[in-house]
């Protein structure tokens, strides 16, 4: 017979190991391209999704400055240094100028009027009748009127009764102009990020203003107000990539000197705004997390798939020992058997991979169509898991050509092999003790760069895995006097079961070895991936809650100080209809103050939230009750309450000045609502030559009102003298007296230089307590009772505060931040005489955050801009190496469980002997058959509790590190709490179990059957 007959025979005659190799090769090449392409894909659709729904000034950057007088020069130079500095790298960027509001009339109706120049509007607006500005009937229009042709915002129509074909007169300028009215348009989206957040855009209005008013650049010239010009950049999120994403955010800090370093761009303030570079570190810190949780799952398979690779190898070189050693005998070279196993296994295995590869490219092209096809990741995978398959079969083959005699199936041989096992386990021991080393001290595994920047550390990285490793080849180091002691101990019992059980695992440790290894690494990875999943998810969870606040955010852009009227939006307890309380699923909302302060020089953000209702509006942010007692304490002593369903609030006011002073005193009454929000009410003005008198003003119908003093402010003196505002006695709903408590006598001294003076309703003077965050407090070095003193920059006041305790992060701040009872920091700034900071946001609790934060924005009659606590979640990025780990520990379940039918092969070959001698020697078929099944329950059950152990073990050492990586930007001092995500891992363990029994009972079934046969000889095998 050749050696090709030769070689084809041996390959039939052990199709089924073949057809196993081949069968392990396809998953394994199946489940690696899944994985590594989808990972890969992941979190490049990750980062594209973030780029795209980043809302306003999160999604942009802008440039601006005033027009330069030679304009056209001025736009070449920007557009210049943009197309070169920032396009190729995936952004683009639109050109617009707007003017601050010019004085304007129409029939008679004076009002300040928002001009914008911006060819793009078309793009991201519809007409609701008319035309745009640029058409040719607009512009015929506009010539036959004298005038510019100008569209007109929707909103803006509406609030000036303005329709197609009114005439606008501008007031400014040496000559007038007029506007046409040639259209009314709506943007599509005011929270697109081209429209860069700005109210105007939505409301139509702006502080002092309405419009805009669209119109051509020429209509713009020479106008006699602040005309700025900006150049706003959106990143392209459809053809974005991590490399250009980090490229980008590299480049954008340098626009700003290249454009003033060009002479045309003009030396009036160029500045440069928005949230775009924060996004993407946002983003780019996401896919760092992807980076360094990703070789988890492949690395998890790859350990996985090659040991069942092996243990499949090893059953074929037991199952051709005959052949090898006669072969051997009749002269063929080892190095020949090598070489012709390798080419079986290549045979079976090439297709397996061509058609794992393929069929992992066809599921994922599938499931995401938006996606081409990874070929290359897909060839990678294979060339490896192919490569791999040759390697480890035909070296066993060579080995089992090198020594042909050997004492049993699967047994390892000699001291050799045993030294060289040993030192493998020694070197995989301290290369896990190495890279947990590094793992615990950076406490991640990723670590800053010289250029801030976060990457993956190649040694830190692989702590997890082969720490997992590392300790499951000790357990099964220790299998060997681990079965001698079962052994000795079943021996005392009477009976064969368990003593022959028990004494076939002591001395088939080896036979045993493979399985076990597989099973341990597989159960011990699905615990890995069970405890990194359920920590990072509650870690997410709380991290979102610190970040977002409530359940949903609503910010409305444009608020700074209270005012005398809301220009904005009417909500809250003090407003006549509140836009919320219609919404479906609110459970709960309240207003909060955010904004920076300063600590000295120290940089921080304040919340101010109503601390009375704070687990209400913001459920789950774990503040500590004796910190939270403080807060609402300093809330309820802030000012005092009104009477209930009281209607209208009346003082006394005596006006002091010289005779003949000029001029006129306005009086405002300052209340808060029951969650602290502050708001100023005008109570009349009086004349000074007048004296005074009784200033009245009606209160909102809501319950809990609370007054914080009243305001005088002086207007018309041309500094003549001094005027005195003196309070005298308050009475409620004309004539009630008020309570003793409502006591806001007192008096100012009103001029020139000082118009403005307040008399608050309580003397009491404590400092405000706050709660710091961490990071905070150990940057200044604070501690619990300490005072400190910080500035709100948005009103100016300043607080006197006291530190009524430190908290791992501030809902809304993170760890760099303070928190206090929004009613105190009304009274602080109030009582300074500085602006009161408005409540530019709402907390919401809500039934289904993602419908209400839809509804809110769909109904919305302000611009306002609704987050939940998912668009502050990893989730979208990190759910995908997430899904890819549970991916890998499933994998690693399928391949034990082919090592496990390996072993039930292996075992049944090697011990038919066993079964000939039992049943000559009278044991029943029954007893062997339990035998069996006891002998590979223990092993199995053995195995599975020591890699639940294994993977407890890795989990405590390394989870929290994970999880916290996993969410970038979390507070440093928020502790990470271990948790198991029990429905999959259950599942999983359960599954794997069951499968592995059914296995063991089938070998159970042909043991019977064997030990049944009558006459059996060890011939027949």
């Amino acid at each position: 017979m050749g050696a090709t007959r030769t070689a084809f025979a041996r390959a039939n005659a052990r199709a089924g190991v073949l057809g196993s190799l081949a069968a392990v090769v396809l998953v394994l090449t199946a489940l690696g391209t899944a994985v590594v392409d989808s990972l890969a894909d992941a979190a490049v659709a990750g980062l594209r999704e973030g780029i795209a729904t980043a809302a306003g000034v999160d999604g942009a950057v802008r440039w601006q400055i005033r027009v330069a007088d030679d304009a056209e020069a001025q736009a070449a130079a920007a557009a210049s240094v943009l197309d070169r500095m920032i396009v190729p790298l995936g952004a683009a960027w639109t050109r617009s100028i707007e003017t601050a509001s010019v004085d304007a009339v129409t029939d008679g109706q004076a009002f300040g009027a928002v001009l914008l120049a911006d060819p793009g509007v078309p793009a991201r607006a519809a007409l609701v009748t008319g035309d745009w500005p640029d058409g040719a009937e607009a512009a015929a229009s506009a010539t036959a009127a004298g005038a510019f042709p100008a569209a007109l915002h929707s909103a803006a129509a509406e609030a000036l009764d303005l329709a197609v074909g009114d005439v606008v007169e501008l007031a400014e300028g040496d000559e007038p102009r007029r506007l046409l009215v040639v259209g009314v348009w709506t943007p599509a989206d005011p929270n697109a990020a081209e429209w860069f957040g700005e109210p105007v855009a939505a409301t139509g209005a702006v502080d002092g203003g309405a419009g805009p008013f669209l119109v051509g650049e020429d209509a713009l010239a020479d106008l006699p107000v602040a005309t700025v010009v900006r150049w706003t950049a959106m990143a392209d999120a459809a053809s974005m990539t991590p490399e250009r994403a980090a490229a980008l955010r590299a480049a954008i800090p340098d626009v700003e000197p290249a454009l003033r370093a060009d002479p045309a761009m003009g030396d009036e303030g160029l500045t440069t705004v928005g949230g775009l570079p924060a996004t993407l570190d946002r983003l780019l810190a996401g896919l760092g997390a992807v980076r360094a949780i990703a070789p988890l799952p492949v690395l998890l398979l790859a350990f996985a798939g090659f040991a069942a690779v092996d243990r499949l190898s090893a059953l074929l070189a037991a199952a051709r020992r005959g052949e090898t050693v006669l072969l051997r005998a009749r002269g063929a070279s080892a190095t020949r058997l090598a070489r012709d196993t390798a080419v079986e296994v290549l045979a079976v295995a090439l297709p397996a991979a061509v058609l794992g590869a393929v069929a992992a490219e066809t599921a994922l092209l599938v499931l995401g169509p938006a996606e081409a096809p990874g070929w290359a990741n897909a060839a990678l995978v294979a060339a490896v898991v192919l490569a791999g398959a040759v390697a480890l079969v035909a070296g066993r083959a060579w080995r089992e050509a090198t020594r042909p005699v050997v004492r049993g199936a699967g047994d390892e041989v000699g001291r050799m092999p045993r030294a060289a096992a040993a030192g493998g386990v020694i070197v995989v021991v301290v290369a896990a003790a190495v890279s947990l080393w590094q793992f615990r001290l950076y406490g991640s595994p990723l670590v800053a760069t010289a250029s801030g920047t976060l990457e993956v550390d190649p040694i830190a990285v692989l702590a997890p895995l082969l720490v997992l490793l590392a300790l499951s080849l000790a357990a099964l180091g220790l299998s060997r006097p681990l079965g001698a002691m079962l052994e000795r101990a079943a021996a005392r019992a009477p009976g064969l079961v368990p003593a022959l059980p028990m004494r076939q695992l002591a001395r088939r440790a080896g036979l045993y070895g493979s399985a076990s290894l597989v099973t341990m690494l597989a159960v011990a990875g699905l615990t890995l991936a069970a405890a990194f999943a359920g920590s990072w998810q509650a870690f997410d969870r709380t991290a979102a809650a610190i970040a977002t606040g409530g359940d949903v955010r609503v910010v409305y852009p444009g608020r700074d100080v209270v005012r005398l009227a809301d220009p904005v939006a009417s909500h809250g307890p003090l407003a006549s209809h509140d836009p919320l309380a219609d919404v479906d699923g609110v459970t709960a909302d309240g207003p909060v103050v955010r904004g920076e302060v300063r600590i000295g020089s120290d940089p921080a953000t304040l919340v101010a939230a109503p601390s009375r209702r704070l687990g209400e509006i913001a459920p789950g942010i774990g503040l500590p009750s004796a910190g939270l007692a403080s807060l609402v304490a300093s809330g309820d002593r802030a000012a005092p309450p009104l009477p209930a369903a009281a209607a209208a609030i009346e003082v006394e006011v005596r006006l002091d000045a010289p005779e003949g002073t000029p001029g006129s005193v306005a009086v405002s009454a300052w209340v808060s609502g029951p969650d602290g929000d502050a708001r100023r009410l005008p109570a009349g003005s009086f004349d000074v030559a007048g004296g005074g008198g009784s200033a009245t003003t009606p209160l909102p119908a809501d319950a809990d009102l609370r007054l914080l003093g009243f305001e005088a402010t002086l207007s018309g003196s041309q500094g003549a003298a001094d005027v005195v505002a003196e309070f005298g006695a308050v009475t409620v709903d004309a004539g009630a007296a008020a309570s003793a408590q409502l006591d806001a006598k007192g008096a100012v001294t009103l001029s020139a230089t000082r118009p403005s003076g307040r008399v608050p309703a309580t003397a009491d003077d404590a400092p405000v307590p706050v709660l710091l965050g961490a990071a905070l407090a150990d940057r200044i070095g604070a501690e619990p009772g300490d005072a400190l003193v910080f500035r709100v920059l948005t009103g100016g006041a300043g607080v006197d505060g006291v530190v009524a305790g430190i908290v791992p992060a501030v809902p809304g701040a993170g760890d760099g931040g303070l928190i206090a009872d929004l009613g105190a920091i009304s009274r602080a700034a109030f009582v300074d005489g500085a602006g009161v900071p408005d409540a530019a946001e709402r907390w919401l609790a809500a039934s289904d955050p993602e419908a209400v934060a839809r509804e809110v924005e769909r109904t919305r009659t302000t611009a306002l801009v609704a987050t939940t606590r998912a668009d502050d979640s990893s989730a979208p990025i990190i759910s995908s190496a997430v899904a890819a780990l549970w991916a890998g520990a499933g994998g690693a379940l399928v391949f034990a469980l082919v090592t496990v039918v390996a072993l039930v092969a292996a075992l049944g070959r090697a011990r038919f002997g066993e079964v000939v001698v039992l049943r000559v020697l009278g044991v029943p078929p029954g007893l062997q058959a339990r035998a069996r099944f006891a002998e590979l329950a223990v092993a199995l059950v053995t195995a599975t509790a020591i890699g639940l152990v294994v993977g407890a073990i890795t989990a405590l050492a390394t989870v929290r590190e994970l999880a916290r990586a996993a969410v970038p930007g979390a507070p440093g001092a928020l502790p990470v709490d271990l948790h198991l995500d029990w429905l999959p891992w259950i599942g999983g363990l359960t599954a794997f179990l069951a499968v592995a029994a059914a296995i063991g009972a089938g070998a159970v079934a042909a043991v019977r059957r064997e030990a049944s046969r009558p006459g059996i000889r060890e011939e027949e095998r």
